[in-house]
């Protein structure tokens, strides 16, 4: 049998696939909208990210059932899942199942104040408790993590628990993939690097969990799911979810791997020569780099800039920019439109045709000469956590709904070209190929244009 489903546990939908590898003949699509968020209003005002898991596990496995009604069942070889590699899914070790929501990749508690009169931020925190673990002496990230300290990452969000007294005894923690295959064969959660590599304390040269840091930041150690090699089986399926789906049972389930890796597996066909733009809830500008050694260093650390440096699937490395800007960038500019039409005109448009309205003006705008610049910075940068959007060179005639959402996706193209330059100057061969995935890319032929004319491929 050589039919396969995959399926993507995002955070704006959950979709799934069943592709023939022997034909590449793909016999069924299938996807929902995630709408387990249960952000309250007064928490999603404080940027914070919360969801239903147990309701996500029900959306996901609707569309599995719905996926193998169209593909038929029988013969499935396995299943392969994917999704948000950051956030935190709290478990209960004993019974597996899941405490308190999951907090999404897209939370930014940890860069609230401590309490009292403290004026660090729990990010601060960690870069002083870590400070052994910094690169360039700058608390821009922990050097060999492969990432910057921010908000979002598993291991942030377990800080901030732990010092909320949020982190009960007898609790294990996961990533929203990892939990989802641990939902469908009913073992505990492993990771494979990719993943394992969100969570902020993996050391991406040597493989593993870097204990050292782990103690530094005083995270308990058996919070950590167990490390298993990438697109090894984690399980099968357990007999009432199979039932559930209509497969048979005993269909394996693969170890979960980071949606970015699969994003560049499943779009790049040229690793030494190609450009990956990927442009969904975030946002990525990636290049393959077959080992460490093809960067410069800096003393025993490798040298990746503010840009991160990924575990790939099969081996290598993936460096890039990630997280600064994306699909949420514009998800921004479209919330304001959309209070604009509420608080003063009393009408609730549809959010998706704002999302259109503003590329087609956009399109027809008159900035052609770039008067407009707008910086997409709404929650910080990986460099500068306290930066934040900025909106210049507005007159009369170019202070219009179209000149402001191109000056957006001019901004957002912009920094996946500056992402590209400094893999470059890392050390990294130039490309000469571009290619793009992710629907903020695909229904935008305006941003599409402007990365096209920047990178210049």
């Amino acid at each position: 049998m050589s039919t396969y489903i995959g399926i993507d546990i995002g955070s704006t939908s959950i979709s799934a696939v069943a592709l023939d590898t022997d034909s590449g003949q793909l016999l069924g699509v299938e996807s929902a909208a995630n709408a387990a968020e249960t952000t309250s209003a007064a928490d999603r005002a404080q940027n914070r990210s919360e969801w239903d898991f147990s309701q996500i596990t029900n959306i996901a496995l609707g569309v599995l059932r719905r996926l193998v009604e169209r593909a038929g069942g029988e013969s499935i070889a396995g299943i392969g899942v994917t999704g948000q590699q950051q956030g935190c899914q709290l478990y209960d070790q004993a019974t597996l199942q899941p405490i308190g929501p999951l907090i999404g990749w897209q939370d930014q508690r940890a860069k609230d104040l401590l309490s009292g009169e403290d004026e660090r931020s729990y990010l601060d925190l960690m870069a002083e408790a870590g400070a052994d673990h910094l690169g360039h002496g700058e608390p821009q990230g922990f050097w060999a993590s492969g990432c910057p300290l921010v908000t979002g990452y598993t291991a942030s969000t377990l800080t901030w628990l732990r010092l909320n007294g949020d982190l009960p005894a007898g609790t294990g923690a996961s990533t929203a993939p990892e939990f989802f295959v641990s939902m469908l064969t009913g073992k505990r959660p492993v990771t494979d690097p990719t993943d394992a590599a969100g969570w902020g304390v993996f050391d991406v040269a040597s493989g593993k969990w870097n204990m050292p840091l782990v103690s530094d930041l005083d995270i308990r150690s058996d919070l950590l799911p167990e490390l298993a090699e990438s697109c090894t089986i984690a399980g099968t399926l357990l007999p009432g979810i199979a039932d559930s789906i209509g497969l048979p049972q005993g269909v394996p389930v693969a170890v979960a791997s980071g949606d970015h890796q699969c994003s560049f597996a499943g779009t790049v066909s040229d690793y030494e020569d190609t450009v990956a733009i990927n442009v969904g809830t975030g946002g990525q500008a990636t290049i393959y780099v077959p080992s460490a050694a093809d960067l410069r260093r800096s003393g025993e650390a490798i040298d990746h800039g503010d840009l991160e440096l990924r575990p790939y699937i099969q081996n290598g490395l993936l460096l890039a920019g990630v997280g600064i800007v994306g699909g949420r960038s514009f998800r921004t500019l479209r919330d304001f439109f959309a209070r604009t039409g509420s608080q003063l005109f009393d009408i609730e448009p549809d959010g998706d045709d704002i999302y259109d309205r503003l590329v087609q003006l956009a399109s027809d705008a008159s900035n052609d000469a770039g008067d407009v610049k707008f910086e997409p910075f709404f929650t910080g940068t990986r460099m500068d956590r306290a930066q934040r959007g900025e909106l210049t060179g507005l007159d009369p005639a170019n202070f219009t709904p179209g000149d402001i959402a191109l000056a957006l996706f001019e901004g957002v193209a912009k920094q996946f070209s500056a992402s590209y330059e400094t893999a470059i100057e890392t050390g990294a061969e130039p490309r000469t190929v571009l290619t793009g995935s992710g629907n903020g890319l695909r229904k935008n032929p305006v941003l599409r244009t402007a990365i096209e004319r920047l990178f210049g491929m």
